[in-house]
């Protein structure tokens, strides 16, 4: 075998392995309790990944990331809802049929939040669950 088809095999070996350990980060946080698929814009493009409630927080990790930490973390008293809307037609080839878009605002910054309809209801009541704010 020759050098360059050895380094080859091996790029493509580590290739196959990356994106294994990316499908198995998935398949192991989605079977978390509390976790959720969902979708997040920054700017014209939507994001995809998995929502994780955990306490009175909304961790969202990205879809194609290795790592640990999530990428945008809401806290329940902070999130404002301050809207809900369906698709656009430029965005039905980006989210899914049935997808319920929400615009939020947080910390001062406004964006949208894609989630299954089922995953809407479950965001709706742990944003109720919350203390009222004194």
């Amino acid at each position: 075998m020759h050098t360059v088809d050895l380094v080859v095999v091996c790029a493509a070996i580590a290739v196959v392995l990356i994106f294994a350990a990316i499908l198995a980060r998935q398949r192991h946080m989605l079977r978390m309790s509390g976790a959720v698929p969902l979708a997040v814009q920054r700017g014209q493009r939507w994001m995809y990944g998995i929502g994780r409630y955990q306490g009175g927080e909304l961790r969202w990790y990205r879809a194609l990331g290795i790592g640990t930490k999530p990428s945008r973390v809401l806290r329940r008293g902070q999130v404002e809802v301050l809207g809900r809307r369906e698709r656009t037609p430029g965005e039905r080839s980006s989210l899914p049929k049935g997808s319920v878009i929400v615009e939020c605002c947080a910390d001062g910054e406004t964006f949208a939040v894609a989630f299954g309809d089922s995953a809407f209801t479950g965001f709706v009541s742990w944003l109720e669950s919350s203390a009222p704010m004194a």
